[in-house]
């Protein structure tokens, strides 16, 4: 990983109603930089245009940080998570960054990052565990599309943060099986009669799962898959209704 020196430690305070974006080509060389983003960075735009876009990159950043960035743009996804950038002089800026692919006609031809001012809380959160990361105390942490997670025996903790809306109506519906079971049980069913009502239960359950997924995950993944095409520059034709 490239280590871009020298680093001051001191912080520069931006605004906090400033947008910072830049846009790259798919071998992350800075093809655009709006104002903020060239204000913010102390480089010229003449600096930054065409260089690579680890041109920022604090030192204090932990590799899997970007690793995890790089593995979820590969794979057509955003990313969101705090960074800590470096300035020309050295001086850092911490930013919320969202960084997504950007599209055309199906094909991914660079990158595009929006990033926003941190607050106070967030920036110290990070720094403790950035800290943890690169010291190799993160234990079972690890990054997981911009999400720190568990891995291990730890992983129950984290499955939530990352099941889909259509998982957890799942979820949520087979989980209702074994207490209709357990209840028909308590009341006195039991035998080929406690077995009838799993399986009703089951098939309640199977059929409830399928209408909400129609009602709400159906509609979410469209509505998210819409949006990401629109933030990644992919444009549909708009056709009025007849």
């Amino acid at each position: 990983m490239k280590i871009n020196q020298p680093v001051t430690q001191r912080e520069y305070e931006f605004p906090a109603g400033a947008t910072l974006m830049s846009t790259t080509d798919n071998q992350s060389h800075i093809t655009y930089a709006n104002d903020a983003f060239i204000e913010v960075s102390g480089f010229t735009r003449e600096e930054i245009h065409g260089q690579p876009h680890n041109l920022v990159r604090h030192p204090d950043m932990p590799q899997e940080a970007f690793a995890d960035m790089w593995a979820t743009l590969k794979g057509g996804e955003p990313w969101t998570a705090l960074v800590k950038n470096r300035r020309k002089n050295g001086d850092h800026y911490w930013v919320r960054a969202n960084a997504t692919p950007v599209v055309r006609n199906g094909k991914t031809t660079g990158y595009m990052s929006v990033r926003t001012k941190a607050s106070r809380e967030e920036i110290a959160a990070a720094e403790r565990l950035y800290q943890d990361f690169r010291e190799g105390h993160a234990g079972t942490r690890r990054f997981h599309k911009g999400l720190i997670i568990r891995s291990g025996v730890m992983a129950l903790k984290s499955v939530f943060q990352t099941l889909s809306v259509r998982s957890r109506i799942r979820s949520a519906l087979v989980a209702t099986v074994p207490g209709m079971a357990l209840g028909a049980a308590c009341v006195g069913v039991s035998g080929a009669a406690l077995g009838g009502v799993v399986a009703v239960a089951a098939a309640l359950a199977f059929a409830a799962s399928l209408w909400l997924e129609a009602q709400i995950a159906q509609p979410l993944e469209e509505v998210n898959a819409q949006a990401l095409r629109v933030v990644a520059g992919e444009h549909t034709e708009l056709h009025s209704p007849p």
